[in-house]
Formats: structure tokens, C-alpha cells, sequence
């Protein structure tokens, strides 16, 4: 997975990292009165810590995240039980539900074909990131 810093950047001027989209239609013979809508402002909740990352693989498609979805991973959210996640697992980033029972900790995939990754000692297993936000493309 590719991972993309997202937010603002506090030194850079507010047009220059300013991601937007316009809503409302208005009359289309007059001035329209639309707004813009910051994303960062809706969707990100700690700028210094979130990312944005692609997604591989169908796992977590019963949990609605597909193959190609973006998905926005905050940092400074402590990942708890139930949560959807990045974890490394090896080398590698995986997306899964964490589920947590006393000290058996292990990695759940929506899809019931794929096995549970399990937290084993002297193996790497590092809970990334929690999961907040899930963007799909639509066909077009």
C-alpha cells in the first residue's frame, strides 16, 4: 500500500493545502451563492497524524472496503477492540478488525475464507494506524 500524508502542512499558506469541493446548485441565470467545503475540516481529525492509503485485495469487502478504496488512517486514535485497522504484520501493511480478548490479540478479515492473523511473540506485528474514513470511486 502506498501511504500519503494528509491535512494541512502548518507552514504552508491556507490556499496553497486547501482541498475543496463546491456544494449547492443555485440558480444558474444568477450568482449561485456557492460555498466551498474543506475535507480536511470534515474528515480529518488530527492533521499530524493522518494518511491516506490504497487498499489491496478484497479481505475487508463484507465490511464495505474494497479492492482500490481509499482509506484515512489516524495515527493518534488508540486502535480498541472492534476497530478497523492498518497493521504491519512481517513487512507488510495489512487492513483487518482488531479483536482483543485479555492477552489474545488477533487480526480479523470480513471476508470468512481468510484466516485470522494472530500476534504471536518474537514475530513483528505493529497496529498502524485505525481506520476512520473509506472513499470509493464510482464508475463514470
Amino acid at each position: 500500500m502506498d501511504v500519503t500524508r494528509v491535512g494541512r502542512d502548518p507552514g504552508a499558506s491556507a490556499g496553497a493545502s486547501r482541498a475543496s469541493v463546491a456544494i449547492g446548485f443555485g440558480s444558474p441565470s444568477g450568482d449561485t451563492g456557492v460555498t466551498r467545503l474543506d475535507l480536511n475540516d470534515i474528515l480529518v481529525r488530527h492533521p499530524q497524524a493522518t494518511f491516506l492509503m490504497r487498499i489491496a485485495g478484497d479481505a475487508m469487502r463484507e465490511a464495505g472496503i474494497d479492492g482500490g478504496d481509499l482509506v484515512l488512517i489516524d495515527r493518534a486514535i488508540a486502535p480498541s477492540n472492534g476497530h478497523v485497522v492498518i497493521a504491519i504484520v512481517g513487512d507488510e501493511f495489512v487492513c483487518r478488525r482488531l479483536s482483543q480478548q485479555g492477552a489474545d490479540v488477533r487480526l480479523t478479515a470480513a471476508q470468512s475464507a481468510c484466516a485470522d492473523i494472530l500476534a504471536r511473540e518474537g514475530e513483528a506485528f505493529q497496529i498502524w494506524g485505525v481506520v476512520t474514513q473509506v472513499i470509493k470511486a464510482m464508475p463514470v
